[in-house]
């Protein structure tokens, strides 16, 4: 009796393992049985509905393509934004600058260092006259 328990434990371990099951196609076969009766999947109308179907996928891809092209745009006006911002503070600052060097006090600082002093008599008007110009 010990014996034939060894041989059937052996017999056991050794017996295959049980496949597993197929998917069944029942339902996809149903569906495309009910898509025939409706007479959607028909070869005719399919060719026939062609050009309508390649026309609907044009315009799809225009409209990705062009939503693309306006994320684009929107990009480069913002960077364009944000470069006039600095562009603006830049010329401010530059302005600022250049007003504040040219006062006539900044002037005189600067130019002590050559030795080259600010006049203290107020400009005077030179006129010429012409002796040929005159004669006519």
């Amino acid at each position: 009796m010990a014996e034939n328990k060894l041989k059937e434990e052996v017999q056991e371990e050794q017996a295959p393992l049980p496949k597993p099951k197929k998917r069944s196609s029942r339902p996809a076969r149903r569906l495309i049985k009910m898509f025939n009766v409706f007479g959607v999947l028909d070869r005719n109308q399919i060719v026939h509905a062609m050009p309508f179907i390649l026309f609907v996928t044009l315009l799809i891809v225009g409209y990705i393509a062009n939503s693309y092209y306006a994320e684009r745009v929107i990009r480069e006006i913002d960077k364009t934004k944000t470069e006039l911002k600095e562009r603006r503070a830049e010329y401010i600052s530059t302005k600022s600058m250049l007003m504040n060097n040219s006062r006539q006090s900044q002037v005189a600082g600067a130019l002590e260092t050559e030795n080259i002093k600010e006049t203290t008599e107020p400009p005077r008007m030179i006129i010429v006259t012409d002796p040929v110009r005159s004669k006519k």
